[in-house]
């Protein structure tokens, strides 16, 4: 007989992976506080100091949370996340929730025992076709849409390759590939992927998997001694979507299962996406024949959001959380300060802005710079090192071999406009000076020709990759 894992210790696991994943400030902000209950039904409770913490848990964290439980613990378990405060009146949302996720996740949840482990997988329903209310895809998936994905020079080219995958045609590339850091947006496109399919006229069926749920369906389907519901699981879509593949990297068994589902679903015509924070060439796989699928489909990075792009998503996240907090307004000063101060990623942007909402808003407390930045205090940011106009200016001269007086000056050749352009689109997006003072910085120029020149290189991104790799390469060399 299977003994179940005991509770805490899954959750010292959980807890320690999602750490892990979602980075130092993100858990002693967020996840620490949590705390995790055994029901007499024998459920899983996260219970979470607030319903405002409950709901960013929840749409945050519900779906990896419940994906790693499953991976962990020895037995299938239903889990309910709660609120400390109006437990009862949550609960019936929880139940739903957890419903909806145990019914995604039951097929890859590892089984200890051969019996019937994958005859109950094969009749799981794992694809995202339909709204969660009727078991479809988790909080969390629905809300990643292409609605929310805030564009940036960071992740245009992603961003427009992701909405040509949605199309109904034939794959545009096979497989697309797109990697980046953690908490660059590689799940949340994911998500918008599979979301805008699963709504599409064509009725396609789109499947969002993590690599670690790959793999453990794989290992209990052999450890069943049947493959094949497994292989008809994930091979029955249109659009597989795969995220975090470096896991499969040196699992032999699974690398070459992997290998042969990719090339069975392009070799039907049918749409793989894959992220990753390692790039094909970067990945440790084992299988030279996999290292040169991927590299024969479509790589895209995904980079960390520029300032630009940071204030986009604060306003973003603004907004969504208005619908917990409706009276919630924050001023454009601190709007402007938190995109200048918070600089790692987009996933530690939200944390830092759910802390000031939690510290000022829900305490009746105004927010303002003041109470903001004593809300900061607490939080241990990672600052990022200032750029300055000067400093733009003399790394794209040095990057295009000319010189800061021909950025400067008023010839009009294109070996000249095109830096000139670049260096005025990075003095928007990476500093906090007004458009009249980088265009006086500029050789005295109006503010109109820098709003031109801005708009000419956000415009031109996602199209030509020659310019998308020239400003990325001067960003680096920047942040160095």
């Amino acid at each position: 007989m299977t003994h179940a894992t005991p509770v805490s210790v899954t959750w010292r696991e959980v807890r320690a992976r999602l750490r892990q994943e979602y980075g130092d400030l993100v858990y002693a902000s967020d996840i620490a506080r949590l705390r995790v209950e055994e029901d007499s039904a024998g459920r899983v409770c996260i219970i979470c100091p607030t319903e405002f913490g409950r709901a960013w848990a929840e749409d945050n964290l519900g779906s990896r949370l419940r994906a790693l439980w499953a991976a962990f613990d020895s037995q299938p378990r239903d889990i309910l996340i709660l609120a400390e405060s109006g437990a009862g009146a949550s609960h019936a949302r929880s139940v739903r929730a957890a419903s909806a996720a145990s019914v995604s996740h039951a097929a890859l949840r590892p089984v200890d025992e051969p019996s019937g482990g994958m005859a109950a997988a094969a009749q799981a329903q794992l694809t995202l076709d339909a709204p969660r209310a009727t078991g479809g895809p988790s909080a969390a998936v629905v809300r990643f849409t292409f609605d929310t994905f805030m564009v940036g020079s960071a992740n245009v080219m992603a961003a427009t390759a992701a909405k040509a995958i949605t199309n109904s045609g034939p794959p545009p590339f096979n497989p697309a590939f797109f990697h980046g850091d953690y908490g660059v947006g590689k799940t949340h496109l994911l998500a918008a992927i599979a979301h805008a399919v699963s709504l599409g006229e064509s009725k396609r069926k789109a499947l969002y998997l993590t690599a670690e749920e790959f793999l453990n369906g794989f290992q209990s389907a052999l450890r069943a001694r049947d493959v094949q519901p497994f292989k008809d699981q994930v091979r029955n879509c249109d659009v597989l979507l795969i995220d975090d593949v470096h896991f499969i990297a040196g699992k032999t068994s699974t690398e070459n299962e992997f290998l042969h589902t990719v090339a069975a679903l392009m070799a039907d015509g049918k749409q793989v996406v894959l992220a990753s924070h390692a790039s094909p060439d970067q990945l440790q796989v084992s299988d030279p024949r996999l290292k040169s699928l991927l590299r024969g489909g479509f790589a895209c990075p995904l980079h960390g959001p520029d300032l630009d792009l940071r204030r986009k998503i604060i306003d973003c996240k603004i907004a969504q959380a208005r619908s917990h907090c409706p009276n919630l307004e924050v001023p454009e000063a601190v709007r402007d300060f938190l995109a200048a101060r918070v600089t790692s990623s987009a996933r530690e942007l939200e944390g830092v802005l759910n802390n000031v909402i939690v510290r000022t808003a829900y305490l009746d407390r105004p927010v303002t710079l003041e109470t903001v930045d004593e809300a900061l205090t607490e939080l241990p940011l990672k600052a990022e090192r200032r750029v300055s106009v000067d400093e733009i200016q003399k790394t794209v001269a040095a990057y295009f071999n000319l010189s800061v007086d021909d950025i400067l000056s008023k010839r009009r050749t294109q070996s000249v406009v095109r830096p000139r352009h670049i260096a005025m689109y990075l003095a928007k997006t990476m500093t906090t000076r007004s458009l009249p003072d980088i265009g006086k910085r500029f050789g005295g120029r109006d503010h109109s020709t820098v709003i031109h020149a801005v708009n000419k290189i956000t415009e031109r991104l996602p199209a030509d990759a020659v310019l998308a790799e020239d400003v990325e390469a001067v960003k680096r060399r920047l942040r160095n």
